[in-house]
């Protein structure tokens, strides 16, 4: 039976964490560096407005982290997150391997771009393009799959710890039964395991976040900034790819934060005591109701796609902002995490209750 670490090996953690870090801090040093050391130089040597290319520059950066913000990156982070701590994996990293994942599509799509595929230019352009349309079908169905699996695989354990709180009652909270509540998936999790198993870890979220961004939706964005024929003629082909490079450094950035945070969150959510199982399951809760709600509204978006209702559900189901509500269960996350440590500052919990002869190393 798997055992969740909350606390993972600090060398092991360290090692990710400066990783993580040293890879963000490199992107954006990466592209601000080349943007105000050459590119803005040349622009200014070539006759060109180089104000033009420093507000491209921006819009990259900005559509970077806008996208990090959206509800099926959100939920598929804080989902896999949860997968990853029952799993006993260290989980800190889980939002900066789905970004990265999703960036590279957008970094391959604006190469072929730069490099002068016209057809493949031409149906970024174009939004009733059938490069536009597959792109569209794939990314919802990737989407959407990925979403409803994940939270099919945490919803018995959200049912099995509801059990456990009902069954104590008042009464206190063993390590043992914690564990073992924690470890119960029940039927759906074996039919569901095998189609999941292969992301067993953060590094794992990188194809992942791939298939998403083959939804070309954040691409074909930034591609658009390329089409223009903004940059000097002067310029080598490559000088382009500052604008994915932003991009990636703002995504990498937001979504790391978000899989920090929610690292932070269920680890603390197995901690100590009844709050922590309380805390446990409004936090697990929220991020099963959130994956099925994103996930489903990720099919419909396709079944829209596909039959171009008039009216109805499907047609409302398409005008739903997914960035207002990504960053409206950030905030909830957030302010949970705020009050926990409020809570434990002025009022400690007790230690889960070891069972006898488990000892927790």
């Amino acid at each position: 039976m798997e055992t969740p670490t909350t606390e993972p090996r600090p060398r092991h953690q360290v090692r990710s964490l400066t990783g993580m870090g040293a890879t963000v801090v490199g992107l954006h040093v990466a592209g601000w560096g080349a943007l105000f050391a050459w590119l803005l130089p040349a622009q200014t040597a070539a006759g060109a407005n180089p104000g033009v290319l420093l507000g491209l520059a921006v819009g990259a950066y900005a559509l970077g982290v806008r996208h990090a913000f959206d509800a099926d990156h959100i939920a598929a982070i804080d989902n896999a997150t949860r997968q990853f701590l029952t799993r006993g994996r260290t989980t800190v990293t889980t939002g900066f391997w789905f970004a990265l994942g999703h960036s590279s599509v957008v970094v391959l799509a604006v190469a072929l771009l730069a490099l002068g595929v016209e057809t493949f230019a031409q149906g970024l352009a174009d939004e009733d393009s059938t490069l536009r349309q597959a792109a569209g079908i794939w990314g919802g169905t990737v989407s959407g799959l990925f979403l409803l699996t994940a939270g099919a695989l945490n919803l018995p354990v959200l049912r099995s710890l509801h059990r456990l709180r009902r069954a104590i009652g008042d009464g206190p909270v063993s390590e043992h039964q914690f564990h073992t509540h924690l470890n119960r998936r029940g039927v759906l999790h074996r039919v569901l395991h095998p189609l999941a198993r292969r992301v067993d870890r953060p590094v794992k979220m990188y194809p992942v976040g791939f298939l998403f961004g083959l939804g070309l939706d954040t691409a074909a964005s930034i591609s658009l900034f390329v089409v223009a024929g903004t940059l000097a003629p002067s310029l080598p082909w490559y000088a382009a790819m500052v604008l994915p490079v932003l991009f990636t450094a703002g995504m990498t950035a937001f979504d790391s934060a978000d899989g920090l945070m929610m690292a932070r969150i269920y680890s603390r959510a197995t901690g100590d005591a009844r709050r922590s199982l309380d805390y446990n399951i409004v936090v697990t809760g929220v991020s099963v109701f959130i994956a099925f709600l994103i996930g489903g509204m990720g099919l419909l978006s396709v079944a829209a796609e596909l039959t171009q209702p008039t009216g109805g559900l499907l047609e409302a189901v398409t005008a739903v902002d997914l960035n207002f509500l990504g960053i409206t269960v950030i905030a909830f996350f957030a302010l949970a995490w705020m009050a926990t440590a409020a809570t434990r500052t002025a009022n400690p919990a007790p230690a889960l209750l070891r069972s006898p002869g488990r000892q927790r190393r």
